[in-house]
């Protein structure tokens, strides 16, 4: 495909509230994407209710903005299967132009209950290339909002090949971890990022520390007033609109639902005039006035502006660092005066519609009244019946006066022109209310297009649970909840060593191993096979190009597969991501009957019986249960056929930054640092050369083996022991029983919010 028309972009615009939903619309949105009051991930943003909702759909049509409603973050099962239908009924038939999912169980659900409703996939689902956008497009997806880790040269590739909308961010703020892939502050502190709740740990400040676990052997990496590591600089992407339009991005997103709607309105308007201006004069006109990024800054920014990750793979330069310094005296006021300039231009003003207005007035007739916008949609009414004037007969400037006055509608006259016959008695509230009629009249007519009957939802949406309960036969799995006793789940390990494969494969107790690719060689593969348990290959959470050159090629060599496609294969590959689904299957291991297993690992997220028919359909045997759910939830979604994890250290990011780079320098060594947050605790991280990322685990080990009789009664068709940064002698120490004095239950027990 070739570069689109720079005119075709859109702009879209955050809309944490009424209020910025206005303002960003005055300030020249093509679109705007707003959470309702549930399943949206923000929170904690002043989201309209659905009264407010329906308003501001409207608001955006009548200016021909389209307003995209925010589903994306993971629902429970009595939520998917009770409340969302009955939240999204009315903004479904009021016109809402598209929703935003993350989970893939409400994917499913949408796409079967509302018919005709456009779905974009969040950036929350982490699609990070080609095989991630060709699985979500045969899903049925409109658009795809991609990671924001991807380089321009990596969109580009993907529109290449894919005839699917694509979004992507270009202005606010940047996480550190992999959108979607976050735990930190659901397992610190019990606000799910996944829920919308997160609380940001990674604006805090830590220490970074290398060599092992025995604290005083540490050495401090970072520098002096160097603390914020993990806290990234906003994006600005002014400089890069002509790249990113030819890149063949649909959509130029701007980050913001949490702030003000001066922000979005100065952003907004900013944005716009350079897309135009790149539409009006091309590449060759194109240029960044000085000072303008300096105002963007200002409304908000952590510091210097980064391009983000279109131009670099990481490095200390996207990073804040140091400590943010609050604006005070002049620059303080310089804000206030910027901000209530944006205000006073797009915030408190009420933008209206021109139309050209026409009535006629003659004796006989009942009066009628035109009204025209400059695109030519019209609508005509008819109204009072006038009489002949006793004394005072009413003129044109009587007319025209009260027709002019359109008081706090949407809409302002252009022009009027008046058709009156002499010696009529016109009243003031007839004319009041031949305009208001007109008006209305237009509104609707206007409208009408975007409404949906409410009897084309499906039985799913009118009545879920029956139509849960009446699943097939083949979705038993993700409805058959087990009792104690009834399932003797088989025991699995992942591993990251070989020291701690050597202790794994000394178990009598294991039946199956999952290899990461660091350990994926033909070596440790032999050794498995001879010990007599299952191979697998675990795949990182993250599957961007090159990682999907190096792991064919480990996977390759660690089976002894040649060129021909003789050799070993794996018994299955333990998926983290979406474009593994897709790869796998591309990659012939997978198909119907084959014996193969394909397991999605817990940041797969199934917290629903509907994700798990998805991932189902999507070739998957075996999924992993969440984190994030408690006991009693995991049991309403129904555990048979599942995988658990019962102890290891859970990954609670995962990014492509790489925090000895940021601090010391690219050595290109792998290994394992610790991070210290300002109460002492202390993280492990994994530096991962092999695809370059970041892997950020929880401070203590979940534990859920001495809960064995609660985790087998859930009837999960097997459990895993999960090796991370554990010696030799720990891992065997675990497999006997014996497990740190600091272990969680992570969200066993009482799940998040």
């Amino acid at each position: 495909m070739s570069a689109q028309d720079p005119g075709r972009v859109e702009l879209l615009a955050p809309g944490g509230s009424m209020e910025g939903i206005r303002a960003a619309v005055n300030a020249g949105a093509d679109a705007v994407y707003a959470g309702g009051r549930l399943f949206g991930a923000r929170a904690y943003a002043r989201n309209p209710e659905t009264e407010e909702l329906l308003e501001a759909i409207d608001y955006c049509h009548l200016h021909g903005v389209k307003l995209y409603l925010t589903v994306n973050t993971l629902l429970k099962e009595d939520e998917l299967s009770l409340r969302l239908p009955e939240y999204l009924a009315p903004i479904y038939e009021h016109g809402v132009d598209a929703v935003l999912v993350q989970d893939f169980g409400v994917f499913r659900f949408l796409r079967k209950a509302f018919p005709g409703l456009p779905l974009h996939a969040s950036t929350q689902m982490t699609v990070t290339g080609v095989d991630g956008v060709l699985l979500l497009q045969e899903m049925g997806a409109q658009r795809i909002v991609l990671s924001r880790e991807l380089s321009l040269d990596e969109i580009r590739r993907i529109h290449a090949r894919c005839g699917v909308e694509l979004e992507t961010f270009v202005h606010g703020a940047l996480c550190y971890c992999y959108s979607g892939k976050c735990l930190m502050s659901s397992m610190i502190g019990g606000r799910s990022g996944n829920r919308g709740r997160c609380a940001q740990p990674c604006r805090l400040p830590y220490d970074l520390y290398f060599a092992g676990k025995d604290a005083k052997k540490r050495r401090e990496m970072n520098r002096a007033g160097e603390q914020y590591l993990l806290s990234p600089k906003d994006i600005c992407t002014l400089r890069l609109i002509p790249d990113l339009v030819d890149a063949g991005i649909t959509s130029l997103k701007i980050e913001g639902r949490m702030k003000s709607a001066e922000y979005a309105a100065g952003v907004t308007a900013m944005y716009r005039r350079y897309l135009d201006l790149y539409q009006e004069k091309g590449r060759e006109g194109y240029r960044v006035a000085a000072g303008d990024e300096a105002l963007l800054s200002e409304l908000f920014s952590r510091g210097a502006f980064s391009e983000g990750y279109y131009r670099m793979r990481n490095g200390r330069q996207m990073m804040t660092l140091r400590e943010r310094q609050s604006p005070k005296g002049e620059a303080l006021r310089h804000l206030q005066d910027t901000s209530s300039g944006i205000r006073e231009k797009y915030v408190t003003v009420e933008k209206k519609i021109s139309l050209d207005a026409a009535i006629r007035v003659h004796a006989g007739e009942k009066a009628r009244m035109t009204v025209c916008d400059l695109t030519g949609r019209s609508c005509t009414v008819e109204g009072f019946l006038p009489g002949p004037a006793t004394s005072r007969p009413a003129d044109e400037e009587m007319v025209r006066r009260q027709i002019g006055k359109t008081g706090n509608t949407q809409f302002q006259f252009r022009s009027v022109s008046i058709d009156l016959e002499d010696g009529l008695f016109v009243q003031i509230r007839d004319l009041n209310e031949l305009r208001r009629s007109a008006l209305e009249g237009y509104r609707d007519k206007l409208l009408a297009p975007y409404r949906r009957r409410g009897s084309d939802m499906l039985p799913e949406a009118a009545e879920p649970s029956a139509a849960l309960s009446a699943a097939p036969s083949a979705d038993k799995a993700a409805d058959t909840v087990g009792t104690p006793g009834a399932v003797h789940p088989s025991v699995t390990a992942s591993v990251w060593t070989r020291e701690q494969l050597e202790a794994v494969l000394s178990s009598g107790e294991i039946g199956g191993v999952y290899l990461d690719l660091s350990v994926c060689t033909l070596e440790n593969v032999r050794l498995v096979r001879r010990s007599g348990k299952k191979v697998y290959v675990m795949l990182p959470q993250i599957w961007r190009e090159d990682t999907a050159r190096i792991a064919g090629h480990i996977i390759a060599q660690g089976f002894g597969i040649g060129s021909d496609g003789d050799g070993d294969s794996p018994d299955g590959i333990l998926a983290g991501s979406a474009d593994q689904l897709y790869a796998i299957k591309k990659a012939g291991f997978y198909h119907a009957g084959s014996g193969f297993e394909v397991i999605a690992d817990a940041s797969l997220y199934t917290w629903n019986r509907e994700a798990r028919r998805m991932l189902s359909t999507l070739g998957v045997t075996m999924d992993t249960l969440p984190f994030e759910l408690s006991e009693k939830e995991l049991r309403r979604r129904g555990c048979a056929g599942s995988e658990c994890v019962v102890y290891g250290y859970q990954t609670l990011m995962t990014s492509a930054q790489c925090l000895v780079k940021t601090t010391t320098g690219c050595r290109k060594e792998a290994g394992i640092q610790f991070l210290k947050d300002r109460k002492g605790i202390v993280f492990p991280v994994r530096n991962d050369c092999l695809v370059c990322t970041n892997t950020i685990l929880n401070s203590v080990p979940l534990d859920l083996v001495s809960l064995s009789d609660r985790v087998r009664a859930l009837g999960c068709a097997s459990i895993r022991y999960q090796f991370t940064i554990e010696d030799g002698n720990e891992t065997r120490r675990i497999l006997a029983g014996e497990f740190p004095a600091a272990v969680t239950r992570g969200h066993f027990r009482k799940g998040v919010e």
